[in-house]
C-alpha cells in the first residue's frame, strides 16, 4: 500500500480507518487483492480514494481523466462517485497492472464508466 498520508502512530491510524473510512466492499477487495503485490506501494492510501471521491461530488465532475491506474483503486474510487452518466478516462501501459482491478470494477457495478486505454498517456493526445 502507500505510506499513509497521515501522519499518526500506527493504533491511531487504524482507529481513524475503523471509524471514518466509507469503502465499498469492492474498494476493500482489491486493497487486499494489491496488498501483496511487489509493487503495492504505486497504491494511494484508502483516504486519498475517499477524498478523490469527495472532490469529484464536491465540483459536481461528470468526466475524468486518470494517468497510470497500477490495479484501479482510485479509478474505482473515482468511478463509484461519478454520477450515473460520469466517465474515467484511465491510461496506463501495464495490461498486467490494471487486469487486477477489472473484476473488482465488474462487483462494484462501475466497470463501464471506466474506459481504459494501454499505451502511453501522451500518444492519446489530439
Amino acid at each position: 500500500m502507500s505510506n499513509r498520508t497521515l501522519n499518526l502512530t500506527d493504533p491511531l491510524y487504524d482507529y481513524v480507518l475503523a471509524h471514518s473510512l466509507r469503502e465499498h466492499p469492492a474498494q476493500t477487495a482489491l486493497r487486499d487483492a494489491t496488498r501483496g503485490h511487489e509493487r503495492a506501494t504505486m497504491q494511494i492510501a484508502p483516504e486519498q480514494g475517499q477524498f478523490m471521491a469527495m472532490l469529484v461530488k464536491l465540483t459536481g465532475a461528470r468526466n475524468t481523466i486518470e494517468i497510470g491506474v497500477f490495479t484501479g483503486y482510485s479509478a474505482l474510487s473515482v468511478a463509484l462517485a461519478l454520477p450515473a452518466d460520469g466517465r474515467i478516462l484511465a491510461c496506463d501501459i501495464s495490461d498486467e497492472y490494471t487486469r487486477i482491478g477489472k473484476p473488482f470494477w465488474a462487483q462494484a457495478g462501475i466497470a463501464d464508466k471506466i474506459d481504459l486505454r494501454l499505451g502511453p498517456a501522451l500518444a492519446r493526445r489530439r
